[in-house]
């Protein structure tokens, strides 16, 4: 049996000699143990929805006991580079103090003192043991990574401008709750929502991403959508999500070698039917859970995001099947010589 010792929420594998050596991380209780009544979020739906063996053992269940405990998650056995997320954090962080500090007021100071602001901020990031940056899967150098932070909150301030984002009422990390039923809580945590009298309500959503809608669900916007319309009897009027690396004004190029000018947003369409249909996969995956439905659903797609890909047994065998199908292809391939017959030469 293997022994292992929890420090704070750390996780560590005791050796036959009592060396402790590091085995992953555990949430804390109050992050753990998701359960009937827990408030569902877009992460969690989506998650779940991906595979849900990847949701639960990335937030555990009421009951189900992964080893670590009855409620706890999975510790991840190793924690993949956070480059990324620390750049778009520290860029986002400076836009909601923009907003909710009022900064945009004092026009000839404002993007000095966001860089300022997002300079530390990726600062305070870096230095957290959670997010660890693995400069060599990075490919690039931590002022590259300081420069892409200060281009983008450059940049937004660009989009900000020319599609007119702010209002009487412009706030960021603004929390969303309510209620599909008596029995369904829902969440959110929109990035900014601005309300003006010409454009209405419109929810933004910044995105870091180096390829624009490649990796983005626009389903994650109809979800704020829906939060916002169950929370205050309204539908929002726009929802856009503003990319970080292609600002307004932007020189870019399309794939056939034409040259355009970046917008700066992209526009996510909408309507009554995608709420409801949206609150439903919530209902539908909520009861799921209840009746612990937590089979691993493995795709390549899915898998090469997922902390726990190296340890999962489902994915293993899927590998392993497609392999075996290769190896097959191969075969058949060598013996009719491409060409759809059986060479039988002796």
């Amino acid at each position: 049996m293997k022994l292992r010792l929890l420090r704070g929420n750390q996780l560590f594998d005791v050796g036959a000699a009592g060396e402790p050596t590091p085995a992953g991380t555990v949430l804390p209780a109050k992050e753990r143990s998701m359960n009937k009544d827990s408030t569902l979020y877009w992460s969690h739906l989506a998650a779940y929805e991906k595979c849900p063996q990847m949701f639960l053992w990335n937030k555990g269940w009421d009951g189900i006991d992964l080893g670590y405990g009855p409620g706890y998650p999975m510790p991840r056995p190793q924690d993949d580079s956070k480059h990324h997320a620390v750049m778009g954090i520290a860029i986002q962080y400076a836009v909601e103090k923009m907003y909710n500090d009022e900064l945009y007021r004092d026009p000839k100071n404002l993007l000095t003192v966001m860089l300022q602001i997002g300079e530390k901020e990726f600062a305070r990031q870096e230095a957290k043991p959670r997010n660890n940056i693995d400069y060599g899967k990075a490919r690039m150098a931590r002022e590259d990574m300081l420069d892409i932070v200060r281009d983008g909150i450059t940049g937004y301030l660009a989009t900000m401008k020319a599609h007119r984002f702010l209002g009487p009422y412009a706030k960021a990390e603004v929390n969303l709750l309510a209620w599909i039923d008596k029995w369904n809580p829902i969440g959110g945590r929109a990035d900014t929502i601005v309300r003006r009298d010409d454009t209405g309500i419109t929810i933004i959503d910044g995105k870091n991403t180096k390829w624009k809608m490649k990796y983005t669900d626009p389903d994650q916007l109809r979800w704020y959508a829906l939060l916002f319309k169950l929370a205050y009897r309204q539908m929002p009027d726009r929802l856009a999500y503003v990319w970080y690396r292609f600002p307004h004004g932007k020189k870019s190029h399309a794939e056939d070698g034409s040259e355009f000018i970046e917008t700066g947003v992209e526009w996510v369409e909408f309507d009554e039917d995608d709420l409801k249909g949206l609150a439903q996969r919530a209902l539908d995956a909520k009861k799921a859970m209840w009746k612990g439905k937590f089979a691993p659903t493995p795709s390549p797609k899915t898998c090469r995001f997922c902390d726990f890909e190296s340890i999962c047994d489902a994915r293993k065998e899927q590998r392993q099947a497609n392999a075996a199908k290769r190896g097959r292809k191969s075969k058949i391939e060598a013996i009719t010589e491409g060409d759809g017959f059986v060479d039988l030469t002796l």
